[in-house]
């Protein structure tokens, strides 16, 4: 909160003794809470080498959460701030239960303002009562096409939401008993025209990921991973070992040689489609690889027998094996 951090004696170590500056000396013999001092190291030190972002009040707001049932629960603690680019909400829940609701506007504070309703000091200036969406007191701006990412400096997961959403319908939150949430690291973002950063907020739904921007390439390349994945498993390498011809006159399992060609087809095309390929490149190219592909698994499955179905290595057919 805005002002000067004030730490008593032993609040760090975890000391239960309390006493006051007159104090000359501790009469009980503790021991520091190592797992209290981590914790502190980890989740509070580092806030206080940004006390520029926390410390003042000129754009300091205080907010409700809202539940679905429209209450207000008096048991959370939200608010954001500013320091030039910099912003900071942090919300924190003060009670052994469950919340959840949303943060969408302020509580109402007092402004003054002239006879006309100006906010600029002159004679005759009345108190009013005024309230801010989040996105206005995070300063982010009221378009579809902007995304603001943000990172949860407790968990160090970050999110992304939509700025249009977060400036009308505030953010959703969930908080356990006693849990809290401390966002920084705000940083807007435009939309490209493959619509990415909208996809990306679709398919996390709220969810928070190490970094957006890994996720972004992972989500960009969800076409190629899927047939991917359906080629490159440990099943199917276990169904082509179980295949392996072993006899002589044994015969190639046609059906799974075929099906790996067209799996394999399926993912030439998704790569070549990811990278700008038009409609006859891309299948023409598929089934290129595809076959070759398929020529060479069919060599390889043909391996335990080759020494006994070849027998003179001077031949054209041993040569072409």
């Amino acid at each position: 909160l805005p002002g000067l951090p004030m730490f008593g004696h032993g609040q760090i170590e975890g000391f239960a003794e309390k006493y006051g500056m007159e104090y000359r000396r501790a009469y009980w013999d503790e021991r520091p809470d190592v797992e209290l001092v981590a914790r502190h190291e980890r989740e509070i030190f580092p806030l206080l080498h940004k006390r520029p972002l926390f410390a003042e009040v000129e754009d300091f707001l205080l907010y409700d959460l809202v539940s679905a049932g429209g209450t207000v629960n008096e048991d959370v603690f939200a608010y954001s701030n500013r320091a030039g680019d910099e912003r900071a909400l942090v919300v924190y829940h003060n009670k052994y239960a469950e919340a959840q609701g949303w943060i969408r506007t302020s509580v109402a504070y007092a402004v003054k303002t002239g006879p006309d309703g100006g906010t600029s000091p002159r004679s005759g200036e009345v108190n009013a009562l005024v309230r801010k969406s989040l996105g206005e007191g995070l300063g982010l701006r009221n378009d579809g096409d902007a995304f603001t990412i943000f990172r949860d400096h407790v968990t160090g997961l970050e999110y992304i939401r939509n700025n249009k959403e977060l400036c009308e319908n505030g953010l959703y939150v969930e908080l356990s008993a006693y849990k809290y949430h401390v966002f920084l690291d705000f940083r807007e973002v435009r939309d490209n025209e493959w619509h990415q950063y909208a996809q990306l907020t679709d398919y996390l739904n709220g969810r928070g990921v190490p970094s957006v921007e890994e996720a972004l390439r992972e989500v960009f390349l969800q076409p190629v991973h899927r047939p991917f994945r359906e080629l490159v498993n440990a099943h199917l390498f276990r169904r082509l070992m179980d295949a392996r011809v072993t006899e002589p006159d044994g015969q190639l399992d046609t059906g799974l040689v075929y099906e790996v060609e067209q799996k394999t087809a399926h993912l030439i095309r998704e790569i070549t489609k990811l990278t700008g390929g038009s409609g006859d490149e891309v299948a023409r190219v598929a089934d290129a690889i595809a076959s070759e592909v398929r020529r060479k698994l069919e060599a390889i499955l043909r391996l335990p027998v080759m020494g006994s179905r070849f027998r003179l290595p001077r031949s054209r057919e041993y040569r072409w094996a």
